[in-house]
């Protein structure tokens, strides 16, 4: 049964009973759910930087490629390569690095988590102090999708602006610099 259809059913009973009080979770425990809600919130707001900063290292990286590449970009694009076929190139190589990432962290990730307790053991953390046994861990696969579809969308963004910085590879400048 829902909250509200249990406090309907109970609220007759607790105008007999003056002397029983009837209250719900919400009302007795709000403010842990509520430091819980954010404790999620921040959770999510620090593995969204985590990805962004993974973000930057894409961008740091196909720029670095995109310096050292230069000469053969001039050749490419001398050759006929377009500029949008220069933009896929570029795009397909972050998007790759990014499906790497993605992959070994999420699969990573999950693992970590389903273990999360023996790996406590091993390091040495003890939560008897605190009145646990152990952590209780229970994976939304919505949220580690969000998570996955986050990451690629951001290793996407990462890509474009290499990608359009090869692209405007001016080949007589290139080469004549070689």
């Amino acid at each position: 049964l829902e909250q509200k259809q249990v406090k309907q059913q109970v609220s007759p009973q607790n105008k007999i009973l003056h002397s029983v009080n009837f209250s719900t979770w919400d009302e007795s425990q709000g403010a842990l759910f509520s430091a819980v809600k954010m404790e999620k919130n921040m959770m999510w707001l620090m593995l969204s930087l985590i990805v962004a900063v993974a973000a930057f290292n894409i961008v740091s990286a196909l720029v670095m490629v995109v310096v050292e590449k230069q000469a053969e970009i001039g050749i490419l694009q001398t050759l006929g390569l377009a500029r949008i076929d220069v933009i896929k190139i570029f795009i397909t190589q972050g998007m790759v690095n990014g499906l790497w990432g993605v992959s070994l962290g999420g699969i990573l990730g999950v693992i970590l988590a389903l273990n999360l307790n023996d790996i406590m053991l091993v390091i040495g953390v003890n939560l008897f102090g605190f009145g646990m046994q152990e952590l209780p861990v229970k994976i939304e696969s919505f949220d580690v999708f969000t998570i996955i579809f986050s990451a690629l969308v951001m290793s996407f963004i990462a890509t474009l602006y290499p990608a359009y910085q090869a692209s405007t590879t001016q080949p007589a400048q290139v080469l004549r610099n070689e």
